[in-house]
């Protein structure tokens, strides 16, 4: 079963008539999606998503998807407008004990592997943000993609990890770098399905929290939404910190 959670921010600035997908609602709906159903709605949005950008991807089920996203460690959010997925987001978490190569950016970035070494704490990456490609507002567009982002940072939040990557087009490495303050880990490199150069940005949790609060009040997440979200992912906290016989090889050889 998706677990809704206690996550409503208000999208203020937009007018009453493009605040929502049919004009009269100031909020998007989120969940962390677990039913097989609302996962193969995300990832079929994903396939749409990925192909109105100008990605060369196909697929016989109508989904776009990879092993990462039936990993125990994923989360996949979806946002919801009156009922209707318009867009999600997923989150792989890393232990620190696990490799880089556990992470769907690792094998990309050869520069990670040496960030990973000195940080402390869990690693979370935020990557596949799918937008439904129906929707041509662009103000409406731009706060779902808040919305989203916002939604992530709050899972890392609950998750209280120490680093968060985020994998993205170029056209929104400044929006990471104004809002959170991150920055670039090596150079863009063809992540999957590879048709373009993807940057990967991170920084730490404390510093998205620093500036966060020096941005507008969209961004500031209270208590009680990061209680509901670390009860929604527990799941996948818990699966992170299993450490089976792979995993200690991938450590120590």
């Amino acid at each position: 079963m998706s677990i809704p959670l206690s996550f409503r921010p208000r999208q203020d600035t937009l007018p009453p008539d493009e605040g929502s997908w049919h004009g009269d609602t100031q909020s998007f709906e989120l969940k962390v999606l677990s039913k097989e159903s609302d996962v193969s709605d995300a990832t079929a949005l994903r396939l749409r998503a990925y192909q109105a950008i100008g990605y060369d991807v196909s697929s016989d089920n109508g989904k776009y998807t990879d092993r990462f996203d039936a990993l125990p460690t994923t989360v996949l959010l979806g946002a919801y407008d009156h009922g209707r997925l318009v867009g999600s987001v997923r989150l792989c978490f890393n232990h620190p004990w696990q490799t880089v190569s556990s992470l769907p950016c690792g094998p990309y970035y050869p520069a990670l592997k040496e960030i990973k070494s000195k940080v402390d704490g869990a690693l979370v990456e935020v990557s596949r943000l799918s937008i439904e490609p129906g929707i041509n507002n662009t103000s409406y567009r731009t706060t779902l993609y808040a919305f989203l982002v916002r939604a992530a940072l709050t899972a890392a939040q609950a998750a209280e990890v120490s680093m968060l990557l985020i994998a993205t087009r170029p056209d929104w490495v400044k929006f990471y770098k104004y809002m959170l303050g991150f920055q670039p880990i090596g150079e863009p490199a063809f992540y999957p399905p590879g048709d373009f150069k993807i940057t990967l940005l991170g920084g730490s949790l404390k510093l998205a929290e620093k500036r966060q609060k020096l941005q507008n009040r969209f961004f500031k997440i209270t208590p009680e939404e990061v209680a509901s979200m670390r009860v929604a992912i527990q799941p996948a906290l818990a699966a992170s910190a299993v450490r089976d016989d792979d995993d200690k090889v991938a450590v120590t050889g």
